[in-house]
């Protein structure tokens, strides 16, 4: 029966991927509106080996641990599959790269089937926690970073790299739950028990400390805490770990710099949008971007967030799948911390039921961290996204200690090992649970109800590729004659002043300097946000991933004569206004000297018109049907 559901969640696992990869390889010819286009036929190759590896995964898990839990491997292999597509997307180099290390965590996940002892990891702890402590302390002299600067966190050989820290995470909850399991059935004291563990974990979070990764750091010390809880039940460790945490955060904030920056752009980013905060704002404003149902797989902009492949996948996948999308995999990731839970309280023995509560926690602390980070509900850490974001000693880790969950789930002929406590797991589980709710609201804050704002941020450059995309509307004088119109095609469009005269009252729409002007005001009509049926905003949105095509607006200007007001002007300095006597509409609105908004982008000097040259002639009129926006 097993063997049967895990097989059903994977095919509908390969067709979820399938449908993503495919959608992804049509994207430029959506967003062209063209078939003639580059294709992106690279991403076929992530998902081959995707299902290459998954394929014979499946095979070896459900042979040689036919009772393991058939809901943990398929939801992994979601994710994990999920995220590497989406980097491929971003960058099929790191795409590429991210594809050897799931080959890695899948072949190691494979052999793990056949070879792994659980008890084994129980017998070395002391060598394995000592082995992984040296390779952290060697980033303190030989450490380097991929990046070039920032903190030397990686241990390197040529384009090989290696975190150490990451599987420290996981030998940290090996070492702590076999020497509880060893140590809690001789009823010593607690704190003869603790003492030991304390040095050793505290000597691990210090290293960490020195070396910046405060991130790591945190999530060694919540690790700690949840253990120590479920091993004693004593609430009070997890309030002195909360305070603890609390007052490393307020050191920070006053004496380390890149902690410092951290907590100002989280307590208030807009203070810097294009400075310390850059980040966290070009990431709300792409979680904006996907609202509810997303702009679509190879349609979005998360290019624009710095370390989206990192540190900004959840924002990078709610930007191209939106709300639903990024709710979707908070409850998968759900489904993993449900099954690990399970797993933990079925176990046989209490080094496994700690050992899998342990990995549980891990992935659902880490998940809440990162996240709550991208959502601005958490400062921002930069751990990874387990299974999603790139890296390669992270996705590693997280296949390692799938692997050991998947071990520990194999046991349903066997009678679980007594549980006198249950309160610490449930306590456990309902804190992730909340934390997993905390994230979905504040995704539904900034994605519906803040969402709007953010999109009309003149710091958010979607809204110049949208606009190289999607014809803009034209401005009409009262006869019909174009002042404003586009050059070029979809993929090309920019904005063509023809009566450049008019420019003091009809702005500008551009790429650097932002909009002014009537272009400004009426922004709205002329992107076709307003004025068109809600049923086409909502087709072209689904389809396209961008507006309709924009609305013409007629303005009461009339060309003519604001011609000959401009041709009287010449020479002079002012500004002449004419109105209907009758209506009181505007006819003229004259203004010397002027600029020529086609000039934005050339020296000052240009800009300006000179009064004393010939005006230009009177635009082209009758082109157009009226516009009945005024």
């Amino acid at each position: 029966m097993n063997k049967i559901t895990q097989s059903r969640l994977l095919q509908i696992t390969a067709v979820f991927l399938f449908l993503q990869t495919l959608i992804i390889t049509l994207s430029p010819a959506v967003r062209a509106r063209s078939w003639v286009v580059d294709y992106r036929f690279s991403q076929w190759i992530a998902f081959g080996l995707w299902g290459l590896f998954v394929a014979r995964a499946h095979y070896d898990i459900t042979r040689k641990l036919p009772d393991a839990d058939p809901y943990l491997f398929p939801a992994a292999a979601l994710i994990s599959g999920w995220g590497l597509l989406t980097i491929w997307r971003l960058d099929p180099n790191f795409g590429a790269r991210q594809a050897l290390w799931f080959g890695v965590g899948t072949a190691v996940l494979i052999a793990g089937t056949r070879l792994v002892n659980i008890d084994f990891l129980r017998r070395y702890k002391y060598i394995l926690l000592t082995c992984s402590t040296f390779l952290v302390a060697l980033t303190l002299i030989f450490g380097t970073n991929p990046s070039g600067s920032g903190p030397r966190l990686w241990l390197g050989y040529s384009d090989f790299y290696l975190q150490p820290s990451e599987p420290l995470k996981l030998l940290l909850i090996v070492f702590l739950s076999a020497y509880f399991a060893d140590k809690l059935p001789s009823r010593l004291r607690i704190i003869h028990i603790l003492y030991p563990t304390i040095l050793l974990s505290g000597i691990v979070i210090l290293m960490l400390v020195v070396q910046r990764d405060l991130g790591t750091a945190s999530i060694f010390t919540a690790l700690y805490a949840v253990i120590v809880y479920l091993a004693t039940g004593r609430k009070r460790i997890l309030y002195i770990s909360l305070l603890l945490l609390a007052l490393v955060s307020i050191a920070g904030y006053e004496f380390v710099g890149i902690v410092h920056a951290r907590m100002a752009s989280w307590l208030n980013p807009w203070n810097d949008p294009t400075g310390s905060s850059y980040q966290i704002i070009q990431a709300l404003i792409a979680i904006a971007n996907g609202g509810v149902l997303g702009q679509g797989p190879g349609l979005g902009s998360p290019g624009f967030i710095p370390v989206a492949l990192s540190d900004f996948m959840y924002a990078a996948i709610a930007e191209e799948t939106g709300l639903i999308g990024t709710l979707g995999l908070l409850a998968i990731i759900g489904v993993i911390i449900t099954r690990g839970l399970r797993a933990a309280l079925r176990a046989p023995d209490l080094f496994r039921r700690m050992l899998a509560a342990g990995i549980t926690a891990y992935f659902g602390l880490q998940t809440i961290l990162i996240v709550g980070g991208n959502l601005r509900l958490l400062p921002l850490t930069g751990v990874t996204l387990p299974f999603v974001s790139y890296g390669g000693s992270s996705l590693l880790t997280s296949f390692v200690a799938l692997l050991i969950l998947i071990n520990i789930s194999n046991h349903l002929d066997i009678d679980p090992a007594p549980l006198p406590k249950p309160q610490p797991y449930l306590v456990l589980g309902g804190f992730i649970f909340a934390g997993l709710l905390a994230l979905a609201l504040a995704n539904g804050w900034w994605s519906l109800v803040r969402g709007p704002d953010l999109l009309t941020r003149s710091d958010n450059q979607r809204r110049v590729i949208e606009e190289r995309y999607v014809s803009r509307g034209l401005l009409l004088d009262s006869t019909n004659s174009i002042i404003n119109n586009n050059n070029g095609g979809i993929g090309t469009y920019s904005r063509n002043y023809k009566y450049v005269d008019l420019a003091p009252v009809t702005g500008y729409t551009d790429p650097i300097y932002g909009q002014a002007g009537l272009e400004a005001s009426l922004d709205d009509y002329l992107r076709g946000l307003k004025g068109n049926p809600t049923s086409k905003l909502w087709w072209s949105n689904l389809l396209y991933g961008m507006n309709s095509e924009g609305l013409n607006v007629r303005l009461s200007i009339d060309l003519y004569l604001q011609n000959r007001a401009d041709e009287m002007m010449v020479g002079s300095r002012g500004a002449v206004v004419l109105l209907n006597a009758k209506s009181g509409e505007i006819l003229v609105m004259a203004s010397h000297p002027t600029f020529n908004p086609n000039h934005l982008s050339e020296s000052g000097a240009k800009l300006l018109v000179d009064p004393n040259k010939p005006l230009i002639n009177r635009a082209t009129q009758g082109q157009y049907p009226p516009g009945t926006i005024m």
